[in-house]
């Protein structure tokens, strides 16, 4: 599937919300992984290194091996008929503990500024509360009160590198707070200037959470957690334009430009809906679904089916 090759399972770190963390952590040898290289190329597909944390490769414990991690894409890139590499995950922890490892796998992949990468990475929270409660071994080897400048570090380490991640960030924590979510906005500012998406998700009951606690709605959204999740839209609206411009303009010529039209009105259409949900509704999201639905308020049908859609997703 799109030139997947699975490269580790498992996890570690523990966070209760996930569940590869309660798969034991194993690596494959490369020997495995290139076998899987030469399927891929004759399905005509580059190959796409996936684990829950692709610098994690043949790790002992929450270190990154560096030797291992750059031997790897050294070995699959110089692979016969290879001319590109992809990962799928990578933890922004790993990132600010070995920027030197990205740096190297930048150089080895070519990386450059009109050949940028991606990946998702997760970021979940800015409160080192929540991080110290529920998700201690993400931060590792840093401490959960550390985890803002973590986050800032690795956003600036893959900004140099040209790598452009896709973040999840979680709301509706069991305990979270308005103050929490404060937390998060404050982060988010900080990583304003970074080009970068990032993905607000509904907490669902699964991992360690499974059967302890229930999965969030929006309805139980307060204005705060609606504020964060309209915060992160809007992040992704401002660098949606630049990364349409990049990837589908460049990539897919004159479908490329029709592509980008499509998806420039709709960001502004969300951006209007946003707009009212800040000056009419003081962020109260969920009012202002309600009103949408029983027909007493009208924001244009496409963005409000879009959002309400996104959000029946979120809880699905």
């Amino acid at each position: 599937m799109d030139g997947i090759i699975e490269i580790s399972r498992g996890c570690g770190r523990g966070c209760k919300f996930c569940v590869p963390t309660m798969q034991s952590y194993r690596c494959r040898p490369i020997s495995d992984i290139l076998k899987e290289v030469k399927v891929n190329l004759k399905a005509g597909r580059r190959p796409l290194l996936h684990a829950e944390d692709v610098l994690r490769y043949k790790a002992k414990g929450l270190k990154v091996n560096e030797e291992a991690v750059i031997d790897l894409f050294k070995t699959v890139k110089n692979f016969p008929g290879v001319d590109a590499v992809a990962m799928s995950h990578f933890a922004l922890s790993s990132i600010a503990s070995a920027p030197q490892v990205v740096e190297e796998i930048s150089n080895i992949l070519e990386v450059r500024k009109d050949n940028w990468i991606s990946g998702q990475t997760g970021l979940e929270t800015g409160s080192p509360r929540l991080i110290k409660e529920h998700m201690t071994g993400k931060c590792r080897p840093f401490e959960p009160q550390d985890w803002p400048s973590v986050v800032v570090d690795a956003f600036e380490v893959m900004s140099d590198n040209f790598w452009v991640p896709c973040a999840t960030l979680i709301i509706g924590f069991p305990d979270e707070t308005d103050r929490d979510a404060d937390l998060t906005i404050d982060l988010l500012d900080e990583l304003k200037g970074v080009k970068s998406l990032i993905v607000p998700l509904l907490l669902v009951s699964m991992g360690s959470f499974k059967d302890k606690v229930k999965s969030f709605t929006y309805s139980r959204m307060t204005p705060k957690q609606s504020e964060l999740f309209l915060r992160c839209w809007e992040h992704n609206i401002s660098w949606g334009r630049n990364l349409l411009e990049e990837y589908f303009v460049v990539n897919s010529g004159v479908k490329g430009y029709g592509l980008k039209f499509l998806f420039s009105y709709s960001m502004n259409q969300a951006q209007k809906v946003i707009d009212t949900c800040r000056k009419d509704y003081n962020y109260d999201m969920t009012a202002m679904i309600k009103d949408a639905k029983a027909g007493n308020a009208s924001f244009g049908p496409a963005p409000i089916r879009f959002i309400y859609r996104l959000l029946r997703q979120t809880n699905s």
